[in-house]
């Protein structure tokens, strides 16, 4: 009985599924593959506020002297734009973003100075109807760890205002420009400012408690290149202007959190600046070049929403 029993459990023993035999060296974990490519695409709404100034000299006997500035404040714009980055594995990135929008309010100043304007006069003017358009793309290389990037980069710049002056007041002793009052319905001066620029920047991105992230852009602006027209209605001239600039600044910088899903939302700031100190313009009126000094700026705040595809991940094992 002992023995029969003993040989049916060797026969069934026999039938059981032998327990595959893993090498010392079988791996107990098993690599997620990583994706070759990165890319992020999303649009923003900007609110932001600019100034341009506009210096003009003229020549008395030889020598220099300042005839007028022209002062837009208070530049208000509200504008859309969508923007992009694709990445490679290797490091390598395109990214960019081309936006528009409407500026909507602001001031004007027109100020015209002894000797050749007796005596000093200054003048009012609401800015309204305006227009901006601008974009950037870009070329760089950006190096990783574990939740940090840092990355360097060269493009091209972008912008274009238009702003409309309507109405005259007087706010100086002059008794001969803009006495009495023009209507705030007139148009009386437009000045169309056209920059094309060369970018050279650095830019980072810090990933932390979990899915969110900051990061930030600084770009240098070595050299950039004007195309300008004022407008005055009312005279009437024209005159175009044109020149170049050097050492101007682009900051950008954000806080966002990315959603598991690929979704991320996040807020930020901007600030430009860009100016020529050697250019002309040239009235129709007279034919003469004029030198100008012109200078742009404007800052705000955005919002942004985007979606990641192919994120880069880290080497992981499960």
């Amino acid at each position: 009985m002992a023995v029969s029993l003993a040989a049916t459990m060797s026969a069934a023993a026999a039938d059981w599924p032998l327990e595959p035999a893993y090498p010392a060296t079988y791996p107990l974990f098993r690599p997620q593959p990583i994706a070759q490519w990165e890319s992020e695409i999303g649009g923003r709404y900007w609110y932001s506020v600019g100034q341009t100034q506009k210096d003009v000299f003229g020549f008395t006997a030889g020598a220099p002297i300042f005839l007028s500035r022209l002062t837009y404040t208070n530049l208000q714009a509200h504008s859309g734009e969508a923007f992009g980055r694709l990445e490679h594995l290797s490091g390598f990135f395109v990214k960019g973003f081309a936006g528009g929008g409407a500026i909507t309010a602001g001031n004007l100043q027109d100020e015209d100075f002894p000797p050749v304007t007796f005596p000093y006069s200054s003048t009012n003017s609401d800015q309204r109807d305006g227009r901006l358009a601008y974009a950037t793309v870009d070329l760089g290389w950006t190096w990783r760890s574990e939740g940090i990037k840092l990355g360097f980069f060269g493009g091209y710049f972008y912008n274009f205002e238009r702003v409309n002056a309507f109405g005259c007041t007087q706010a100086a002793a002059n008794p001969f420009i803009c006495v009495p009052p023009i209507s705030s319905s007139i148009l009386v001066i437009t000045q169309d400012t056209t920059w094309n620029a060369v970018r050279i920047g650095f830019n980072g991105e810090w990933r932390f408690a979990g899915g969110w992230r900051a990061g930030l852009d600084l770009a240098w602006i070595p050299y950039a290149w004007l195309s300008a027209n004022d407008t005055h209605w009312l005279r009437p001239f024209n005159a175009p202007a044109d020149g170049t600039s050097f050492n101007n600044v682009q900051i950008e910088a954000l806080l966002g959190y990315q959603f598991t899903n690929g979704i991320s939302l996040a807020v930020g700031g901007r600030y430009w600046r860009i100016d020529s100190s050697f250019s002309q313009e040239t009235k129709d009126t007279i034919g003469v070049p004029q030198t100008i000094s012109l200078n742009s700026q404007r800052w705000g705040g955005f919002l942004q929403a985007s979606y990641k595809f192919g994120e880069l991940l880290p080497t992981r094992y499960y």
